[in-house]
């Protein structure tokens, strides 16, 4: 798998907790799923992740079968999630059903209960809802 994708920390990602955690986890989980890679190596998007709980936020940019993970938000991403820690972790625990996000278990309708309360937004979900799609494709554990 290390050969199909990559996953980087830019400088400054590096010593982000958040950046470090997400790059385990995607590592992991596409060890653990290879049939994850080619919705992996399809993204070409730049995602903004804002956790203003713990005040960090990252610009995660896919191109190629690259992940790049900077600091900060870096340009204009296309899709912006804010959302506090505990909701950005629950996000991996969403299951899948036909290759879709399933939100009508405990974990989905968590994800709902954040979205419609206001503690989960995500800004471009609509005009870029495949590469949103594959994201989670990606990023679910299951």
């Amino acid at each position: 798998m290390a050969k199909e994708i990559q996953v980087i920390l830019a400088k400054g990602a590096e010593n982000l907790g958040l950046a470090e955690m997400l790059r385990d986890l995607l590592l992991q989980n596409l060890d653990q799923n290879p049939h994850k890679i080619e919705d992996f190596k399809k993204l070409a998007i730049d995602i903004g992740l804002i956790v203003p709980d713990a005040e960090v936020s990252i610009t995660m940019s896919f191109k190629n079968g690259i992940l790049t993970i900077y600091p900060k938000i870096a340009g204009k991403p296309k899709i912006t999630i804010t959302s506090a820690s505990d909701i950005v972790m629950a996000l991996s625990n969403v299951r899948l059903k036909g290759g879709m996000p399933y939100y009508f278990d405990k974990a989905g309708r968590e994800i709902v209960k954040a979205i419609l309360s206001g503690r989960l937004k995500m800004k471009g979900m609509v005009t870029h809802f495949p590469s949103l799609i594959r994201l989670s494709r990606v990023m679910s554990v299951h």
